[in-house]
């Protein structure tokens, strides 16, 4: 049995009791018994070729029912293989297809996200058309949207780590020294200007010192370039959004990986090869989310990306994406709080114009930061950007 490792995705639980071994063997066992059509064919001089597989499982307490055990496990676990995918390609862009018609990442990890979304879709019909009952999917009553059933668990095996980031240091070490220390060397010299620091987003293995980096596919500087990114991005952005997708996300919640078991880490590259996951897959994102915990309210903590809610459309109303801590909405709720302590006061004012109202605290601000004062040269962002009025109704008549 190959060796194991697993990663926890911060966002759920991930139970020490699961068994890998358990969950990567009935991914094995249902790919061997695919037809030999879809194995990779021996080379012509009779030598095997290998294949990346990834699987989706679904697990559950030991008492359900409907279990999809390996046939050569003893002890059969309610975990069910919902999808497998095995592939290494993808598509250059010159020959992206514009009608949807053609897969354009075929990794293995790819593959198998989209047929385990394939499979919800059809678990969802299965629900509607049959008896409206399922062990693995139910649905919510007040807002009549899908989701997986309480203690269901997803997992991910993959027979080795994705490409990108979580794999960078294992390829640095298994490579050849001579093309390991040139990936590893950074493309911009320190004498290279400010204009031309490191790119947002590296090719393929290039530059192994930039971690947390996105990176597109392929690895090999020789392949066409594609717009297809890594393996380990993408695992990334399903430990956030979910692995559903937006058309299915209109009928589902959020369905989001409990763990992640990886094979062929050797022992001794374990402890590394863990932080080197917990940096793709999880604190790489941090940086971009704010959290707002405010007592007494509900709900009491809010999740924020580039100053928004997390998980709102940029299309919606200003009202429905921004937060409860922006400068519009404690304006409204300044304005509010007026109407109950001192009626009629600013409502007509915009929020720069308000806030100049409070003489006293302005004249103490100036002696802070104007000139002379202790923190002088502060930069103000001032009424260009707060020359707007209350979403109120009542404070634009």
């Amino acid at each position: 049995m190959q060796d194991m490792m697993k990663n926890q995705v911060e966002r759920n639980s991930f139970d020490s009791d699961t068994d890998t071994d358990a969950i990567a063997q009935l991914c094995i066992s249902k790919y061997l018994g695919l037809p030999k059509s879809f194995h990779p064919a021996p080379r012509s001089n009779g030598t095997p070729q290998w294949c990346i597989l990834a699987g989706i499982v679904l697990g559950k307490p030991a008492s359900a029912s409907s279990i999809d055990p390996p046939s050569s496990c003893p002890n059969p676990s309610p975990l069910k293989c919902i999808s497998l995918g095995a592939g290494t390609k993808c598509l250059p862009q010159a020959k992206l297809p514009p009608n949807g018609d053609i897969l354009h990442d075929s990794h293995a990890e790819v593959v198998a996200r989209r047929g385990a979304i394939r499979w919800i879709y059809e678990e969802v019909l299965r629900w509607k058309q049959g008896k409206e009952s399922s062990d693995w999917i139910e649905r919510d009553g007040e807002d009549g949207v899908f989701g997986l059933k309480p203690g269901v668990q997803v997992y991910m095996y993959v027979s080795t780590l994705p490409c990108g980031d979580a794999s960078t240091m294992l390829l640095s070490v298994s490579q050849d020294p001579a093309m390991a220390e040139l990936k590893d060397a950074s493309r911009k010299t320190p004498e290279s200007p400010a204009s031309e620091a490191r790119p947002t987003v590296g090719r393929g293995r290039d530059d192994y010192s930039a971690l947390g980096m996105l990176r597109t596919k392929p690895g090999r500087a020789d392949s066409p370039p594609t717009i297809s990114m890594s393996c380990s991005d993408k695992i990334a952005s399903w430990t956030l959004l979910g692995f559903q997708g937006a058309l299915l996300s209109q009928f589902m919640k959020p369905v989001y990986l409990n763990a992640l078991i990886f094979g062929e880490v050797e022992a001794g590259l374990k402890p590394g090869v863990v932080k080197e996951c917990e940096r793709a897959f999880a604190t790489r994102l941090h940086s971009d989310v704010a959290i707002s915990w405010i007592a007494n309210t509900s709900p009491a903590a809010e999740a924020l990306v580039d100053g928004r809610k997390r998980g709102s459309s940029v299309k919606a109303k200003s009202t429905a994406y921004r937060s409860r801590i922006s400068k519009a909405a404690l304006f409204d709720l300044h304005l509010d709080s007026e109407t109950v302590l001192m009626p009629n006061q600013f409502t007509q004012l915009t929020h720069f114009e308000a806030k100049q109202k409070a003489a006293e605290y302005q004249r103490s601000k100036a002696a802070l930061r104007g000139e002379g004062g202790p923190l002088a040269g502060w930069i103000v962002s001032g009424q260009q950007w707060e020359g707007f009025h209350s979403s109120r109704p009542s404070s634009n008549k």
